[in-house]
């Protein structure tokens, strides 16, 4: 498997949501709006997405998008079941999306999970992400219904 991570194309839409569709049956928990907004209707300079690809096979997404100055946050990483574990595909992903909030000057990161991803949360603490009360995101955000634990990484370096 060679991994390639690269801005967000057009072209790999169907492909991201028929992704999204095998993991949400895949933990029973629909969190999908078929008939929501697609990456593709809110990629622009302020939400920044990108994909990991296995030739031309999509195995995963995420998204950074701006809620204000010096903040921002994470959206959109999914990892189709193939591409979880030794492939090191979210770490990936998660990496593209941290050194594009370095160079915008995000110093706090945010994102949102729902309970039974627990590997997700594992995933967030190894890198350094801390659980925060819903209570301490910024007014700002958008908070998905869906969403019941919610991860800050603070990056003041920038």
């Amino acid at each position: 498997m060679t991994i390639q991570i690269i801005p967000f194309e057009n072209r790999y839409q169907e492909a991201i949501c028929n992704m999204m569709d095998q993991i949400q049956d895949e933990f029973d928990i629909p969190f999908r709006n078929p008939h929501g907004k697609q990456i593709s209707d809110i990629v622009d300079s302020e939400n920044r997405f990108w994909i990991a690809l296995d030739g031309d096979h999509v195995l995963g997404t995420i998204g950074l998008s701006r809620i204000k100055p010096g903040h921002a946050f994470l959206r959109h990483l999914f990892v189709a079941k193939e591409g979880r574990g030794e492939t090191g595909t979210a770490k990936l992903l998660l990496d593209t999306a941290l050194q594009e909030a370095k160079k915008l000057h995000y110093t706090h990161i945010y994102l949102g999970t729902m309970e039974q991803f627990k590997a997700a949360q594992k995933f967030y603490a190894k890198n350094q992400f801390i659980c925060i009360p819903k209570e301490a995101l910024p007014a700002e955000m958008p908070v998905s219904p869906m969403d019941t634990l919610f991860y800050l990484l603070k990056n003041e370096s920038n």
